[in-house]
């Protein structure tokens, strides 16, 4: 590895978010020249599928985890930046965030550390006025850390810490899956989306626009010091999904509007914990995703998008990732690590 190369440390790589973060660091620049990073991809199994993945993609793999301070720090060592992306799914909301403190930290106590980027969600409760309709447990734990990097100081040059916050949104690539796609059934050979979204609008982002933004952001360290990027592939509203959809397919789609109650009642989500490794106080995934659907219903979520595309002008929109990934409305391989939340159809 070059010593040349700024080497950034990607803690959750085996994520959905860690190839095409990796992907996108390691590419070529816009003017063809190499990519000045190089990648140390943190995973728990360095001979899983994923990580093998990111090892054939030319990153080193680090075998530790996240709650590990040993680990976190023997990885930071010899680190220009840090991409942290940390899973409720696994951890739980409270481990989440005293990990996520812990590597904000160390990352202080690594001299060659410059840039600090955190994976964010929008605080749903805070937006909210903490109504506890809005609460959900992996938007909060995520917002619960911006709003601690807010206060901490950001250096824009210099030897001196900057920190980032790039908030993401659900993936859409989950369009292929039951969180937002449609029903397996069709009615009267018309794509069935049945959702309790209403007339709000999910600010959805694909993977590759995130590793775009990931690698936009530590190449402009000063401009983005201190700040909350909020990114989104398209601000969706379930009309025009299906719209654009019958319009680019040319297959009849319909949106069948349920409540939030109705539609978390026929999947069969309460009896199964948010966090694989939580407690037994952790909250249900019908608790978390309720919260969700009411933030995205209310659209308590807004996006800059006439700047997004200003900055980003290639990014996809949804007609463009309908097109390109030639999708149909059928299921797909989810882009999760694991699919340990299964839905009934």
């Amino acid at each position: 590895m070059s010593s040349s190369k700024k080497l950034i440390l990607v803690v959750g790589a085996t994520g959905a978010q860690g190839l095409p973060v990796v992907n996108s660091l390691l590419a070529p620049s816009k003017d063809g020249s190499p990519s000045p990073y190089a990648v140390r991809a943190l995973t728990r199994d360095p001979t899983s599928e994923r990580a093998l993945q990111l090892k054939a993609a030319g990153a080193e793999l680090f075998k530790g985890s996240f709650e590990d301070t040993k680990d976190i720090v023997e990885a930071y060592k010899g680190c220009y930046g840090a991409f942290i992306n940390t899973d409720t799914f696994t951890v739980g909301q409270k481990r989440e965030i005293y990990a996520a403190i812990q590597l904000y930290e160390h990352s202080h106590r690594e001299k060659s550390m410059r840039h600090f980027i955190w994976s964010g969600l929008d605080y749903s409760s805070k937006l909210g006025n903490y109504q506890l309709k809005y609460k959900a447990e992996h938007l909060d734990g995520k917002g619960i850390f911006n709003d601690f990097l807010k206060m901490q100081p950001s250096a824009p040059v210099g030897d001196r810490l900057t920190w980032s916050i790039v908030t993401t949104g659900p993936y859409i690539e989950g369009l292929r899956s039951p969180l937002l796609g449609p029903l397996e059934e069709r009615e009267n050979g018309a794509v069935v989306f049945a959702t309790p979204i209403g007339d709000g609008h999910v600010p959805v982002i694909s993977l590759r626009d995130i590793g775009w933004w990931v690698r936009w952001t530590f190449d402009n360290r000063e401009e983005t010091s201190g700040k909350e990027i909020k990114i989104a592939t398209e601000m969706l509203n379930w009309d025009t999904l299906v719209e654009t959809f019958t319009r680019v397919t040319g297959i009849p789609a319909i949106h069948r509007r349920l409540g939030v109650d109705e539609y978390m009642a026929k999947r069969g989500l309460d009896k199964i914990p948010i966090a694989a490794e939580g407690d037994k106080d952790s909250p249900t995934v019908k608790d978390t995703f309720s919260g969700m659907y009411w933030t995205w219903r209310d659209n308590l979520l807004t996006r800059d998008m006439e700047w997004l595309r200003k900055i980003h002008p290639e990014g996809h929109t949804l007609e463009s990732w309908i097109r390109e990934t030639g999708y149909d409305g059928t299921r797909g391989k989810s882009v999760l690590k694991t699919d340990r939340i299964n839905y009934r159809a």
